[in-house]
């Protein structure tokens, strides 16, 4: 564990103690939870039962007050080629996923991608500091009580820790990921005064429950659409397909399978037994926020999808479906959104998100995308940020794009919000 003293002076807070945790199992879960935090990926919990799955190795910073009390909590990884391709920045900088035309409709984007992804092969045997939770949703954590002018100063002390983090691995690069784009003033202006650049890696797919019943949500398409969806959920049932909605027990040997399945259709290599134990440890540290719902007929397990909820906001995790099933059966629709939105309108949630990926399909069913950013410093590539400047621009015309189309042709017009005496407040 290492610790650096700070002092700011008359005017501002006094006496802060950083320290590194390279095991986050030896964080006090109390002053860790002692914090707020922006999202259910920066609970103690998930960190505890999800930080390995990176395969990086943990400095997760902490800052104390003169008393020993949280201030601020990040946490961090040093990454390489090994690590999950979520949080190594040669693989999620190169937005292999761009769209050709909206690369070619930004003046310099075709060639501002090629030198970014050319400067990228040439590091993909070096190391990278990258901070932000398992689930690709960033955030920081800070103490409730904090002003805008302390959360800059306990920020300034733990990203200056991380970048001497970066300097003692000889990290080629510092990289905060998957920051929802105006989420966190703090973070963006004191990355940016320390010379980091913003660039968009993709967007999380929200979708506000902004509805009293399902046939209100249906109401908000086109008759078209109406006619697909009603079609789609009558074809699981037609086929005598059953959704149940179960908790963390639920997940075990059968539902891995599936998993497997899933990754395997998108390139992602996962061992069964592998997948079983981080099952266990979602079970024994995340436990009761776990909501899995499975779609079965006569026993077997035809597919699943998971969400932890936090408050009245669900977090869309990790699904799992048979692909030997017969075709027609519309799992993906069924067990994303119309089982589950049932069930969140009936208690009140606020909001789903659905984290990254199939953006136009998602935003077909209802979601808007939060741009979810990077903020970059490779302090021996000064010629990086003005390629980042437009290969961002390159991300926001193409969100731009994929809303106005389903503002028009998806979702229509967005139903004002109900009001609930009973319903919690934020999301």
């Amino acid at each position: 564990m290492h610790s650096t003293d700070h002092d700011f002076g008359h005017d501002a807070l006094s006496g802060l103690t950083t320290r590194v945790h390279p095991d986050p199992s030896g964080i006090p879960r109390d002053w860790w939870e002692s914090l707020a935090h922006p999202s259910a990926y920066l609970a103690y919990d998930w960190l505890r039962a999800r930080s390995g799955t990176l395969h990086a190795a943990p400095r997760f910073v902490g800052v104390a007050g003169a008393d020993g009390e949280a201030l601020v909590g990040v946490p961090a990884f040093v990454t390489d080629r090994s690590s999950h391709p979520g949080y190594d920045p040669v693989r999620f900088l190169a937005m292999d996923d761009l769209p050709d035309e909206d690369i070619a409709a930004e003046p310099g984007g075709t060639a501002a991608l090629t030198r970014l992804r050319e400067r990228l092969r040439a590091m993909d045997t070096r190391k990278a500091v990258v901070i932000g939770s398992p689930g690709r949703m960033g955030g920081v954590s800070f103490a409730k009580s904090l002003s805008p002018q302390a959360r800059r100063q306990v920020l300034d002390a733990a990203a200056a820790e991380v970048e001497r983090q970066a300097e003692e691995a000889l990290a080629d690069m510092v990289c905060w990921v998957y920051f929802v784009e105006g989420a966190d003033e703090t973070v963006d202006t004191v990355l940016r005064e320390r010379g980091y650049t913003a660039v968009s890696v993709g967007a999380d797919c929200r979708l506000p429950v902004e509805w009293r019943s399902f046939e209100e949500y249906l109401s908000n398409f086109p008759a078209k659409r109406r006619r697909g969806i009603l079609h789609e959920m009558r074809a699981l049932t037609g086929a005598g397909v059953t959704v149940e909605r179960h908790g963390p027990e639920v997940l075990g040997p059968e539902l891995a399978a599936l998993e497997l399945q899933w990754r395997q259709k998108y390139g992602r290599h996962a061992e069964l037994d592998a997948t079983i134990a981080d099952y266990r440890e979602l079970r024994e540290h995340v436990g009761d926020a776990l909501t899995v719902f499975v779609a079965r007929r006569h026993g077997r397990a035809l597919g699943f999808m998971t969400f932890i909820q936090d408050g009245p906001v669900w977090w869309g995790r990790f699904p799992g479906f048979d692909y030997t099933a017969e075709s027609g059966l519309y799992l993906y629709f069924n067990l994303l959104f119309y089982r589950p939105l049932q069930a969140a309108i009936d208690e009140g949630i606020s909001s789903i998100s659905y984290s990254m990926g199939s953006y136009e399909t998602k935003c077909s069913r209802g979601c808007s995308a939060r741009h979810l950013l990077a903020y970059v410093r490779a302090p021996g590539d000064p010629a990086l940020a003005a390629d980042l400047d437009v290969v961002d621009r390159v991300q926001h015309r193409r969100f731009d794009r994929i809303e106005q189309i389903y503002a028009k042709h998806g979702r229509g017009e967005r139903p004002r919000p109900r009001t609930r005496p009973d319903r919690p407040s934020g999301a």
